[in-house]
């Protein structure tokens, strides 16, 4: 253990006198201050909607009296203004309120970005608002919930789980198979074959910076973020076992290949294809079971359990554990790997 704790403080020192160190310790910064500054606590999720109404005086005052003192419901006085206001605003609709033939035409205004869908919802979110505005209307609607106490992440830290995600888990195999190859391109790798330091020990050693590194950004990112509120003792324990895991998958796919030009295309799908239970998180419709599957998906919601209020700690605990024993796996694998191709 010795001598891997020297090789460590040795592949520390030269990270802390590189670009790289103070590189990530800057992108956390910048996370963490567009969140706060940038990003709202929760998005609005209203809908602006503009109406002018060409109509006779009388039923104007009915209209305004129907549509109430609703602030998503301004009223312009012609459609030149709802254009102006509907290109301010590209999430707004508009209508034109007219009468022809002693019949109320409605003539809508959209951005030309909707589907049929969402016109039709459009539609019917008008014509149902002005029906419950009619006297002795009684809605024939009842609303379940499933889940009533579920709890709700503000909209700012709910991307923390994806942030996580990506840098500690996924961005860690990158790295750490930059640094490998940057090592084999100086003839670090093959000096081990007579060096007195295994190579277990070189590539736990850089599996540790990268355990460093990921645990300063998060701690940076989750402190800032969220304050106390956050079990850290499970933070700590959700990083080590993620970013061993993606270290330890870094290691063994970059063990097949010579130079970072030729790993970088199947590193870089393999992110990729990585990223796509974000649309899960993001989109709870979007949910097969085959999305499941992938390691970001349970990554992103074990981390999301832990910024609850009442977390699941059992989930939490069961990834820990399981992340471990795959990185574990992984890293005897890349081991085997490093051992068979030292010199290649």
């Amino acid at each position: 253990m010795r001598k891997l704790w020297m090789t460590f403080l040795k592949d520390a020192k030269l990270s802390f006198n590189s670009f790289y160190f103070y590189m990530e310790i800057g992108m956390a910064l910048i996370f963490v201050a567009v969140l706060l500054f940038v990003v709202p606590e929760n998005f609005e999720s209203s809908q602006k909607f503009y109406i002018a109404m060409e109509l006779e005086t009388a039923d104007t005052e009915t209209f305004q009296q129907l549509m109430g003192n609703s602030e998503d419901v301004t009223v312009l006085d012609n459609r030149s203004e709802i254009v102006n206001a509907m290109k301010k605003d590209r999430s707004s609709v508009g209508a034109i309120i007219r009468k022809n033939d002693d019949k109320i035409v409605y003539e809508m205004i959209l951005q030309g970005y909707e589907n049929e869908s969402m016109k039709n919802l459009i539609k019917a979110g008008i014509e149902g608002e002005i029906l419950t505005q009619i006297p002795g209307f009684s809605s024939q609607i009842t609303v379940r919930t499933l889940e009533m106490d579920s709890e709700k992440l503000s909209d700012r830290i709910n991307i923390i789980p994806i942030y996580l995600t990506m840098n500690v888990g996924l961005m860690g195999l990158f790295i750490i198979a930059a640094y490998i190859f940057l090592d084999k391109e100086e003839g670090v790798i093959k000096a081990y074959a007579v060096a007195p330091v295994a190579v277990w020990q070189y590539l736990a050693s850089k599996m540790m910076i990268m355990l460093m590194m990921g645990l300063i950004t998060s701690f940076i990112t989750v402190l800032a973020i969220v304050g106390f509120s956050v079990n850290y003792l499970y933070l700590f324990g959700l990083i080590v076992a993620f970013n061993t895991f993606g270290s330890a998958l870094g290691l063994f796919l970059s063990s097949f290949f010579n130079t970072m030009v030729k790993a970088m295309g199947v590193l870089y799908v393999f992110i990729m294809i990585m990223m796509l239970p974000v649309i899960s998180y993001l989109m709870p419709s979007f949910n097969p079971m085959w999305i499941k599957w992938f390691p970001s998906y349970p990554m992103m919601f074990s981390m999301r359990e832990l910024l609850f209020e009442n977390g699941d700690q059992s989930y939490i605990m069961m990834q820990i554990g399981i992340y471990l024993v795959l990185g574990l796996l992984l890293f005897v694998a890349a081991n085997h790997r490093f051992k068979k191709t030292l010199t290649v």
